[in-house]
């Protein structure tokens, strides 16, 4: 209302001085209020897109001026509007019609194809978490470790997820929670995430933290697969050399297992079991290993195809078990060369503090 006052006021003095004068400079300064603001445009050409205006729009003195004048002299103020008023012609065209797209049956049938899932096993079969979250491969421009965030070695997790899953049907739960934000309390943080997975699944039968191992040259970390060139894969086996672990064997026997498995479908992949006096979280699951999978000097691609391998050995020996009607119950198998290996010195550092067991001198 104040605009409309305001506008008749200096229409009336200025009408009788300079009339052509008076409309050029209030059209000029409608058009400038009015385009300041794109949406002004829209809702000058289009009133009934006012409804859609939030309360501090809808008094917009620009456009109460401009609906006014277009009101009064039946101009349209529009950019559109304005063009069509100059060039009759454009009023007599018709913009292109839009193209109407369509999704094919066979279009359909692959939309379904993404979103199908495998009948997974009813119970969880395989825990899956890297305790050295950020642990990397640095061959063919990637990097040893990624500090805080999600390494490599999370990309291998999935990967076996992925053949478990869609391959052998087996459901697995992974976590990709970072755990060594500090690397030095790593253990006792994934300590937590193993536990959640131990009681969140109880009918778990593999339990696997996998790694990337390190200070090994490009050729010591290839092996030979089928003829082709790929990540080593090595068990690691925790015991009770530094604290209580009663049950470690039983970890052992069925890393073995898994070893001789893989020597079984992919000769050359697995370096073997190997048994360190850390516990490395395995006292909380009789079926838990670390597994490193290649090391710094492999590339992510060569690491995940090696895993691939893994998980389709460890559905093997799930598949077996499974089939058992009773559990297994082979003897203790004799560790080579019977003794245990020394933590490295990164490994004892973590382990500073906890109860230290009397050395084995022999298994």
């Amino acid at each position: 209302m104040l605009c409309f006052v305001f506008f008749w006021y200096l229409f009336a003095q200025n009408w009788d001085r300079e009339p052509d004068r008076f409309l050029e400079q209030s059209f000029q300064w409608l058009m400038k209020a009015t385009l300041q603001d794109p949406r002004e445009v829209l809702l000058t050409s289009m009133p009934a897109l006012a409804g859609q205006d939030t309360p501090e729009e809808m008094e917009s003195p620009a456009r109460v001026m401009s609906s006014w004048v277009t009101g009064l002299v039946g101009v349209d103020l529009s950019p559109k509007g304005i063009l069509m008023a100059q060039i009759p012609l454009l009023a007599e065209i018709s913009p292109p019609a839009a193209p109407v797209v369509t999704v094919t049956s066979r279009d359909s049938e692959k939309i379904g194809d993404l979103s199908a899932k495998p009948n997974l096993s009813k119970d969880t079969l395989v825990g899956i978490y890297n305790t050295h979250t950020g642990e990397s491969y640095a061959f063919n421009g990637g990097t040893e470790r990624v500090e805080g965030g999600r390494g490599g070695v999370v990309g291998v997790a999935r990967e076996v997820q992925e053949v478990l899953e869609q391959e052998f049907a087996i459901r697995v739960s992974l976590s990709d929670k970072i755990h060594d934000k500090q690397y030095a309390t790593s253990y006792l943080e994934s300590e937590k995430t193993v536990q959640e997975l131990v009681e969140q699944n109880p009918k778990l039968m593999a339990l696997i933290d996998i790694h990337r191992d390190a200070g090994r040259s490009r050729e010591a970390s290839l092996v030979e697969v089928n003829g082709k060139k790929t990540a080593s894969i090595l068990i690691i086996i925790g015991s009770d050399a530094r604290s209580p672990f009663p049950e470690w064997r039983k970890n052992y026997q069925f890393a073995c297992r898994l070893a001789e498995k893989m020597d079984e479908m992919y000769p050359g992949l697995c370096l073997g079991v190997r048994v360190k006096d850390g516990r490395y979280n395995q006292f909380l699951h009789e079926r838990a290993i670390l597994v490193e999978v290649g090391t710094t000097n492999n590339s992510l691609e060569e690491a995940k195809a090696s895993g691939a391998m893994f998980a389709k050995a460890l559905a093997q020996v799930i598949e077996e078990d499974l089939k058992e009607t009773k559990p297994t119950t082979s003897s203790d198998k004799e560790i080579p060369g019977g003794l245990i290996e020394p933590e490295t010195p990164s490994e004892a550092k973590e382990n500073q503090g906890k109860t230290v067991a009397a050395p084995l001198k022999s298994l």
